[in-house]
């Protein structure tokens, strides 16, 4: 059988997510997904099984020395504050997850070959990395199929609006957890772009993040940036 997960999401747990978990998987419901993998930024919550229909897949989005990796699948609270790559695939996997290389080359400059170390899969699909690098979606398609990686997408949503911009079509023996993850590790899913999320929508995120970080520097910074999203946006 054939489902769609949106493996790359942001909830209100996030610094820069703007909506909560209820919401999201409402989102994903309308959007016919059938799960969603909750990947907050060096956090960990735990989730139940499901919510409003939708399957619930307990996640972190790790930040490493060589970019963002997120942990899929994890079945018990990771340790934080660790800076290499390979010590964060290593903790992910000892927490009974896949380890997911997210929009490596979202930065323009990043190189194939600062990314040498252990994966069990790339993001090819995510709907935040063109709006650095137009040409990264290409990027990471052409280094999973050279490590012979499963190419897997996500949204990378922080707001409901954007849930289901990217996912990973799957074709997997049934829909339960385990099922999923055998056929990701497996290779049998696709990576699925069905837009590019809006700049204002990751400027309203970026709002959200200096907003918390307090004072009127950092709200005067999200509002400058949020501005210069809204005018790239109305650009033809």
């Amino acid at each position: 059988m054939i489902i769609r997960a949106d493996l790359h999401t942001h909830t209100d747990r996030s610094s820069d997510g703007r909506h909560s978990l209820s919401a999201l998987t409402a989102a994903a419901r309308k959007a016919g997904l059938s799960a969603i993998a909750v990947t907050d930024h060096n956090v960990y919550s735990p989730l139940p099984e499901e919510l409003n229909g939708v399957l619930l897949i307990p996640g972190c989005e790790f930040s490493t020395a060589a970019g963002h990796i997120t942990g899929l699948f994890l079945q018990q609270p990771p340790r934080f504050g660790l800076q290499t790559p390979e010590s964060v695939v290593a903790e992910i996997r000892r927490c009974g997850g896949i380890a997911v290389l997210a929009h490596p080359f979202q930065k323009p400059e990043r190189r194939a070959e600062e990314l040498d170390f252990a994966l069990d899969a790339v993001e090819t699909a995510n709907a935040r990395a063109a709006y650095r690098n137009s040409h990264s979606h290409e990027q990471a398609a052409a280094f999973a199929a050279s490590r012979g990686l499963p190419a897997i997408g996500g949204s990378d949503a922080h707001s409901r609006q954007e849930i289901g911009y990217a996912y990973t079509e799957i074709d997997c023996a049934a829909p339960g957890m385990e099922a999923i993850k055998a056929a990701l590790l497996a290779g049998q899913c696709k990576a699925v772009l069905r837009r590019e999320t809006p700049l204002r929508r990751i400027g309203l995120s970026q709002l959200k993040r200096r907003r918390r970080m307090g004072g009127v520097k950092n709200l005067a910074i999200g509002l400058l940036f949020l501005g210069k999203c809204i005018l790239k946006d109305l650009k033809p």
